[in-house]
């Protein structure tokens, strides 16, 4: 009996030892049957996972080829303000402030009407020059030049000539342009202190007469379009000029310059420092250089041009769509000489603003307000005349400026 239970005995362990064999082989089994689920499982949340952000992906072109293709019809008034000035005066925005000027002074407003600060003057026909934040005011013929910011007055300038043109820069720097019988001459000031900071004269047997001019923002270089007539024809010739230690190596700091014949130019104009732009009857220039402006792009013109838009970053030039069915056509460059914009319309036109936001094309009744790839966004009818209209952060909101009030306006 012994005997038997060891048999037994041992027949229960080696058993035993067989099933614990089976049971690790099982164990393996659940393991990788394990292993295999939550690979399956992974694979069930990326691809969850993907098919969502997929989705997102489709809604999100979907809403922005929605607002890329919406049209705006109509606007709401969301904020009024009131708003009182002279009935002769002009408002024009400055970097979302009103700007405000008439023969008897100028002053700044908030876009609530709240003003900002007040200067009064005497003039007959004021004429202003901005750069950035910064406007100066003078009157032909006149010898005074008012130049403030935003912020606040700067200073004023009293020249020994009468005034012939000026303009300013981002700083305070103006440069004029003074009669003085066959000789005029050009005087850089400080507004702050009144000085003269340089001079140069010029005459019409020599370089011509200065008919336009402007000033890089920081105000160390200035260029100046001048006009005569050689063998019985016009000839225009572009000058630049360097006032920083660059320039005093150079005579009357005259760095660089070109000549068009057959040209007038009536306009130049700094896009910042580095960048020139100027419009003559046949062509628009541009020129590139922080010292020595040199000549990067012409294209030449046949079609007369009508008018000339312009902020820091573009340029536009407006003709006669004699060719189509709208009456005008708006071609816009950027800093690079680079078309980047073409836009027909109808519209009698007061003025065209560039803003980030879009083109807006504007009178005292009516808009028009495109996207940058030329996209009509807005077309209506003002509830009031409109004086001013200031671009907002966004397509869609934006501020009117009419005779009695300041509206903020959603558009719909």
């Amino acid at each position: 009996m012994a005997e038997i239970r060891d048999f037994n005995r041992n027949q229960y362990l080696l058993k035993g030892g067989v099933d614990k064999k089976s049971k690790d082989k099982k164990n393996d089994r659940e393991k990788k049957s394990m292993d295999s689920m939550l690979a399956r499982h992974r694979q069930v949340k990326l691809y969850t996972v993907l098919a969502i952000l997929a989705l997102v992906a489709v809604v999100a072109a979907g809403t922005y080829i929605s607002w890329k293709n919406k049209v705006y019809i109509d606007y709401e008034v969301i904020q009024q303000s009131e708003w009182v000035r002279a009935s002769e005066s002009k408002s024009i925005n400055i970097k979302g402030t009103l700007f405000t000027y008439s023969n008897d002074g100028m002053s700044c407003a908030d876009l609530k009407g709240k003003t900002i600060w007040n200067q009064t003057y005497e003039m007959q026909n004021p004429e202003i020059r901005l750069c950035g934040r910064t406007v100066a005011v003078g009157d032909y013929n006149g010898r005074k030049i008012y130049v403030a910011n935003t912020q606040g007055m700067i200073g004023t300038i009293e020249t020994t000539m009468p005034i012939r043109d000026f303009c300013v820069s981002s700083n305070g720097v103006v440069a004029a342009v003074l009669d003085d019988s066959a000789v005029t001459a050009i005087y850089l000031y400080n507004a702050a202190t009144g000085e003269a900071l340089a001079d140069f004269k010029t005459r019409m047997s020599n370089s011509g007469y200065p008919i336009a001019l402007d000033i890089s923002s920081d105000g160390s270089l200035a260029a100046v379009s001048y006009i005569k007539a050689e063998k019985g024809k016009l000839v225009s010739d572009i000058g630049f000029y360097n006032f920083s230690a660059v320039g005093q190596d150079y005579v009357d700091n005259f760095v660089s310059g070109y000549g068009y014949p057959e040209a007038v130019i009536p306009m130049v104009h700094f896009m910042g420092n580095d960048t020139v732009f100027a419009v003559a009857d046949n062509r628009l220039m541009f020129f590139r250089g922080r010292q020595r402006p040199e000549s990067f792009s012409e294209n030449m013109i046949s079609e007369e041009i009508q008018s000339v838009f312009y902020d820091e970053n573009h340029v536009g030039l407006v003709f006669y769509n004699t060719a189509a069915e709208t009456t005008y056509r708006i071609e816009i460059y950027d800093t690079n000489a680079k078309n980047v914009c073409e836009i027909a319309f109808d519209m009698q036109y007061k003025e065209i603003l560039f803003d980030t936001s879009g083109i807006i094309i504007y009178n005292d009744n009516e808009c028009l307000i495109y996207d940058w790839g030329g996209r009509l966004k807005y077309q209506g009818i003002f509830e009031e005349s409109v004086t001013c209209f200031v671009p907002g952060k966004s397509i869609s909101r934006h501020t009117l400026v009419t005779e009695d009030a300041i509206q903020t306006i959603q558009l719909q």
